[in-house]
């Protein structure tokens, strides 16, 4: 227990000094605790039922909850398996797509939706293709990690509309892959008595845990604008830091996620990254339109 409390303090430690790199004062610092994560769904998702805009969208995915002012879908990848050299990564660990809803416009059900897609690459071309079909906006393609089989891309989409119109649009996209799209449920021997508080006493009560990984969101403390439209830091739409740990064993766990950066943290934050044995492995924007403008730097991690 010892030697994998050791393990552990010394990664978390490594991810603190890079974060101190970071001028804006969210950095890893500013923790969305659990208690207040979970405060906000349960008070949303009791009322999200008789919310038209939310009902609509659950029609159509079957599936989804409100999160404070907005509304998620995540879609796990459960039927790929990824490995990155010995490793297994599970669905929580950067294998998830999602698609995150905002209220927009004057009719009482618009929307503005924003979503990752984590596609194979051979699942890239059908994905495009629907997307324009659908009148859905790519604004990004690319790579977060590196290394792992088979290589998985991330086709990132924005949509705007009444919300039925804008999931049916949505759900389209995730279908033209083989993405479940029916909801998950915990399998036997999924579960998993995962003990984070050595790394909940250095960065804060984790946003979330689920099996063998637990999430640490960290907002900014800028005012955002998405396609001219006012969003909080917040991980319901990615536009916040996360930190996504995934327990692999006795001693060792895997560490990925993104930092959302202002241009002049970029260079700070990946020497850091590099110098502390945390691998980058992409930076790139998700967006074509935010403001300010950000970019999204992604690592990986084992120890």
């Amino acid at each position: 227990m010892r030697r994998r409390a050791a393990y552990m303090r010394s990664i978390v430690a490594r991810l603190m000094i890079v974060a101190m790199i970071v001028e804006a004062p969210c950095a890893l610092l500013v923790v969305v605790t659990p208690r207040d994560a979970a405060a906000q769904r349960g008070s949303a998702k009791d009322s999200s039922h008789a919310n038209p805009r939310w009902a609509a969208i659950r029609e159509v995915f079957g599936q989804g909850e409100a999160e404070g002012k907005y509304f998620r879908v995540d879609l796990p990848r459960t039927d790929l398996h990824v490995r990155i050299g010995p490793d297994t990564l599970e669905p929580g660990l950067e294998l998830t797509s999602y698609v995150g809803f905002i209220p927009a416009g004057t009719a009482p059900t618009g929307v503005m939706a924003m979503g990752e897609v984590v596609v194979r690459e051979d699942e890239v071309s059908a994905a495009l293709t629907e997307a324009r079909k659908q009148g859905v906006s790519v604004t990004a393609l690319h790579n977060h990690l590196v290394s792992e089989s088979p290589h998985v891309m991330y086709m990132h989409v924005m949509a705007e509309g009444p919300s039925k119109a804008v999931a049916t649009k949505m759900h389209a996209v995730f279908a033209a892959t083989a993405t479940p799209l029916e909801p998950q449920h915990e399998q036997d021997g999924q579960a998993t008595n995962a003990d984070w508080t050595v790394i909940d006493g250095i960065l804060g009560k984790h946003s979330e845990a689920e099996g063998r990984t637990a999430e640490y969101e960290f907002p900014r403390h800028e005012r955002l604008r998405v396609h001219g439209k006012p969003v909080e830091s917040v991980g319901t739409l990615e536009t916040a830091s996360e930190v996504v740990f995934q327990r692999l064993g006795p001693g060792r766990v895997a560490t990925a996620g993104e930092l959302y950066l202002l241009t002049s943290e970029v260079e700070p934050v990946l020497r850091a990254l590099d110098e502390h044995g945390l691998r980058p492995t992409a930076l790139h924007t998700h967006m074509l339109d935010d403001g300010p403008p950000h970019y999204w730097v992604h690592w990986y991690a084992t120890g």
